[in-house]
């Protein structure tokens, strides 16, 4: 029996999963307000830059891997322009995680958080909020925004987690396969 409340928390998690994935490449091509919203929203509270940092990596292991097959820098500047497409996947994953748990008000009134002083230091550099930074941050995280922030914290890391592993095992095996493609290959 316990096998079987395993198996089915699995396959709730992974329909779960389908289900933010479907959603996100179906309105891949598409735009709108709240998507536009969010990728601000993600490219300020750092989010962006950190997945953008995976994906410069990904590169340097990947050039490690290969140093022995003498792929030319040419190769390299070639492959690496996946990077602006899979982070625009990404991005557009990321909006349809949020938008399970956030409103677009939601959204906008992270925005105004982060483009706040005391939002840019929560970010960049936590060490050195002021007390008013600290008032700023407390009274924001008091709000409803910040409480659904709060509250789907657990659940949303969870999303993030599996976002994030399905985004980057994709974009490895399409660096690999490009790199198989052009005759470079791991195999001896």
């Amino acid at each position: 029996m316990f096998i079987f409340s395993k198996i089915i928390t699995s396959m709730k998690t992974l329909l779960s999963l389908l289900l933010v994935i479907t959603v996100s490449l179906s309105s891949f091509s598409q735009t709108d307000p709240y998507s536009d919203d969010v990728k601000t929203c993600i490219k300020q509270n750092g989010t962006y830059d950190y997945y953008a940092d995976v994906v410069d990596q990904m590169f340097t292991m990947l050039k490690q891997q290969y140093a022995n097959k003498k792929v030319p820098s040419s190769v390299w500047k070639e492959v690496e322009t996946v990077k602006s497409g899979s982070m625009d996947e990404l991005s557009q994953m990321l909006v349809s995680a949020y938008r399970g748990y956030f409103s677009h008000d939601d959204v906008k009134k992270m925005n105004a958080l982060y483009t706040s002083d005391a939002g840019q230091k929560m970010v960049n550099d936590a060490q050195n909020l002021s007390e008013s930074d600290k008032v700023v941050l407390s009274q924001f995280y008091e709000s409803d925004t910040g409480q659904k922030i709060l509250a789907s914290q657990d659940e949303m890391n969870k999303l993030m987690s599996k976002i994030s592993e399905m985004w980057s095992s994709d974009m490895y095996r399409n660096v690999v396969s490009q790199l198989s493609e052009k005759g470079f290959t791991l195999e001896q």
